[in-house]
């Protein structure tokens, strides 16, 4: 058994328990903003992993980003 990985701290057989992965989701989403914020920052990630990105600009953009979700609560 492993715990899930939503956080919730139960057991389970694989990484979710049934619908645990959309709590995660949720949740991350409520962290940054919103789906379409968290999809930003992954674009972001992804380019910067492909060497697209300087590390300014991916803290420019996580920072944009993260400001934005602080405004909006």
């Amino acid at each position: 058994m492993v715990q899930c990985e939503c956080g919730c701290g139960a057991e389970a057989t694989r990484e979710f328990l049934p619908g645990h992965d959309q709590k995660l989701r949720s949740a991350l989403e409520r962290q940054v903003g919103s789906l379409l914020a968290l999809r930003e920052l992954v674009e972001a990630s992804v380019a910067y992993g492909r060497a697209e990105m300087s590390d300014q600009e991916l803290g420019r953009r996580v920072r944009a980003v993260l400001t934005r979700a602080t405004d909006k609560n």
